[in-house]
């Protein structure tokens, strides 16, 4: 009997450690471990940014063992100095004042991942139908220096018109591109720049705005899904980082197989105005084409390099020098 038991014991020993060992090395079931906390500031959850919260609600990021708080960020340009003050340790948001305080201040940061471009256009009045029908009009924009700002003075210069001279800049303060295609809509401004999805969300009133300019079509690429981060963040919390962006892969593409948790997360976190909105926005993340993987935008970045170099043409060209791709396996 003691012989048997004996037996029974060692074979159980023989299959049960090597498993006991898989499991501590995979983190697998019953993994004690405490979840690394990250702090992602975000400008807006619009488009393509959609895999983020969604990682949240599916609890993704937590299964990868990331406690991932998202906070807001409003105006963009408040991204580099959280993230350098350590308010925040991943920001979400449009690259270019990323790409600029490594260009200007020499700031160690990196762009790291990018979750798709957003469609862009200068919208205008109905009727105004040429670009140099734009000279002496009022331009709306959000605040000087913001996102948005940037944009809207880049594709003026890309138009031939000089933002100072040609036309009057008013500011009207707010980020969200609904709310200036409202102020378009009312008249209060003749033209303003606005992403794709704000059109639909005007109902009857879309009828007096018209779609100008396609942004990329004169070489501007906004990809306001781009997330940066430290480098030292990079150096220090490596295994931390490694795991966000494998969650944040593995959400990216639940985002584009699963339209209905995209409907879901939408509904929630923007507040459509109306079914039909909704649905457009669905369909409009459905059908944009994105790379299979979220890697940083090196077409964006390189229209940021080119923007800045018009002012500053001695700062690094290259993009290897704004990006960083290591923390993606291969």
């Amino acid at each position: 009997m003691q012989i048997a038991v004996s037996i029974v014991a060692r074979v159980l020993l023989t299959f049960s450690l090597p498993l006991f060992l898989v499991l501590i090395a995979s983190g697998g079931p019953g993994d004690s471990r405490a979840a690394d906390d990250l702090v992602l500031g975000y400008t807006n959850l619009n488009g393509a940014k959609v895999p983020v919260p969604l990682g949240v609600d599916e609890r993704i990021f937590v299964n990868h063992g990331i406690d991932l708080k998202i906070v807001p960020v409003s105006p963009g340009t408040q991204g580099v100095p959280k993230l350098l003050a350590g308010e925040i340790d991943i920001f979400l948001g449009n690259s270019e004042p990323v790409v600029r305080a490594i260009a200007l201040e020499r700031q160690r940061l990196a762009v790291v991942a990018s979750l798709g471009p957003d469609q862009f256009f200068l919208f205008s009045r109905s009727s105004i139908r040429s670009a140099e029908e734009l000279r002496g009009k009022r331009i709306g924009s959000s605040t000087a220096g913001a996102s948005a700002d940037r944009n809207t003075k880049m594709a003026l210069r890309k138009l031939g018109l000089d933002p100072e001279r040609d036309v009057q800049i008013v500011y009207t303060g707010h980020q969200n591109s609904l709310d200036r295609m409202k102020v378009l809509a009312q008249g209060g401004v003749d033209a303003s720049v606005a992403g794709a999805d704000a059109l639909p969300e005007l109902g009857q009133a879309a009828d007096r705005v018209h779609r100008l300019i396609d942004l990329s079509d004169v070489g501007i690429y906004v990809s306001g899904a781009d997330i940066s981060v430290k480098r030292d963040s990079l150096e220090r919390r490596r295994d931390a980082m490694q795991r966000f962006i494998r969650a944040l892969e593995e959400a990216y593409r639940l985002a584009k197989a699963r339209p209905d948790l995209v409907r879901r997360i939408y509904q929630k976190y923007l507040k459509a105005e109306s079914p039909v909105t909704l649905e457009w926005m669905v369909k409009a993340y459905g059908d944009a084409k994105v790379p299979e993987r979220p890697l940083p935008d090196r077409r964006a970045v390189a229209s940021h390099i080119a923007e800045i170099m018009s002012k500053q043409p001695d700062v690094p060209k290259d993009t290897a020098a704004y990006i960083d791709e290591s923390l993606f396996s291969k």
